[in-house]
């Protein structure tokens, strides 16, 4: 067979070399469609992805000393003091001012006094304002960023480990995304809406140490807007007036209203443990003053006891679990020297944030010798005394005293005579004692309150006293 047979019976081939060729052309074409497109999006997201650290933030001091900072990878803190006049952020005002940025640490003391102490203002204008009460507060300026290209995103976060924070967010953002948040201790997380009012305090355990790693109580409060608390899986949501208590690591507990109850153990059990064991833990401690130096022992008699009665609201019968722990103040005989018992409570309260302050009790007199109180506010059969300062603790130390005496009339009568608020109440009838601190002449404008005294003067009296409250809202 020759080669020109041999050629015939050859297979053709399916497609041209040309038309190949533009095969091979066109999967490279479309293959280098998809790489620029896969690119271009990588691309596009990074632009919208791609965030800012903003400057502008400041730290602002209120008070002369107190308040500390501590820069990004230092170990040490430093006392804000005001800067030379070129370089002072707050030239000619009052406040002592710093420029913040993204890890710095901000920590108040005690002795910067009451209320707030210092602010942090964002550059979107956002207001923090740090407290100083319980041991101070400790948080951390962490992040502040936005898109770096777009009005996308804006982030911020903070870091709270002690102490009281108010956060008031700025309302109108240019950024179609914010998000604010807040991180504590315990693994607990705040998320705040913005043009919301906030305030967050963690207390540290009592007596702990860094050893011992005790976990802090955190409450989380809302005045406006909404906020969202997580812990590990759990997320909680706050609307306004409504708050959080979380300890350790229990979780998040269900919201509740946001009022603060500020005497603790008003249901007297400390009292009542000390009459089997003197020795027993006691939010309360009972004392007494004497009328005359020369008072014998046996005029030494007025007491201090709680007993169980029944709710004011049905006196006069009630079942046994429901029946109420009564303080009752007592003193008998015939008596020549006045003489005072009562109990007090070391509250050492910042109550500045509180704009309602309502002090509250069930008050019943059921005997008095004298049907009149003296000027001084000696035979008042119950007495309510607060003591208080307004802003720093080097104030001189006031009182405030509400005087209730029993009276033969029907009528329920009140009167002043310098800080002691006198009413007159009728015997044997439950009366329930109703005051805002707010509203009153002298302490309205107190930031602190440092002692509860509830006491009986005078010759003889018997008194009872129950649901005791001084509740404060914000």
């Amino acid at each position: 067979m020759n080669d020109t047979s041999r050629q015939q019976h050859l297979p053709r081939p399916l497609i041209s070399a040309e038309l190949s060729a533009w095969l091979i052309l066109g999967v490279f074409f479309v293959a280098s469609l998809i790489v620029m497109g896969l690119l271009g999006r990588v691309a596009w997201a990074n632009y919208n992805a791609a965030m800012r650290t903003l400057d502008g933030a400041q730290l602002r001091s209120h008070v002369a000393t107190g308040v500390l900072y501590q820069e990004p990878r230092s170990m040490s803190s430093r006392t804000l003091e005001r800067l030379p006049d070129p370089l002072d952020p707050c030239a000619g005002e009052v406040d002592i001012c710093l420029p913040l940025k993204p890890g710095y640490r901000i920590k108040t003391l005690p002795a910067a006094g009451y209320g707030p102490v210092a602010s942090m203002v964002l550059p979107d204008a956002t207001h923090i304002q740090l407290w100083a009460q319980d041991s101070g507060t400790d948080i951390v300026y962490s992040i502040y960023q936005v898109s770096r290209w777009t009005t996308q995103k804006q982030v911020v976060n903070l870091t709270q480990n002690a102490g009281y924070a108010r956060y008031d967010l700025a309302e109108f953002q240019p950024y179609t995304v914010v998000e604010y948040s807040v991180t504590l201790p315990d693994g607990y997380k705040v998320w705040m809406t913005p043009g919301g009012s906030y305030s967050i305090r963690v207390i540290p355990a009592p007596n702990s140490s860094v050893q011992e790693n005790r976990s802090p109580r955190i409450e989380v409060a809302v005045r406006t807007g909404s906020a969202t608390v997580t812990h590990a899986e759990q997320n909680v949501s706050l609307a306004a007036r409504q708050m959080v208590m979380m300890n350790g690591t229990e979780g998040i507990p269900d919201p509740q209203p946001a009022t603060w109850q500020i005497v603790r153990d008003p249901e007297w059990s400390g009292i009542k443990a000390r009459k089997d064991a003197p020795d027993a833990p006691s939010e309360w401690e009972s004392y007494a003053r004497l009328g005359s130096p020369t008072m014998s022992a046996s005029e030494r008699n007025g007491t201090v006891a709680v007993v169980l009665g029944c709710n004011p609201k049905t006196p006069d019968y009630c079942k046994t679990d429901k029946q109420l722990q009564v303080l009752r103040i007592t003193r008998t005989g015939q008596q020549t020297h006045d003489y005072a018992v009562g109990v007090a409570q070391y509250m050492d309260a910042d109550v500045s944030e509180f704009t309602s302050l309502r002090l509250t009790a069930w008050v019943r007199l059921l005997a008095q010798q004298r049907a009149t109180p003296s000027n001084d506010g000696a035979s008042c059969p119950v007495k309510f005394q607060l003591v208080y300062k307004f802003i720093s603790p080097d104030d001189q130390q006031q009182e405030r005293t509400i005087c209730l005496y029993p009276t033969t009339g029907s009528e329920i009568g009140q009167q002043e005579s310098g800080q002691t608020l006198y009413r007159a109440l009728p015997l044997y009838q439950w009366y329930k004692l109703d005051i805002d601190l707010r509203e009153d002449e002298y302490l309205k404008l107190a930031r602190y309150i440092q002692v509860l005294r509830i006491e009986a003067e005078g010759l003889n009296y018997l008194a009872e006293i129950t649901d005791l409250s001084l509740t404060g809202r914000q």
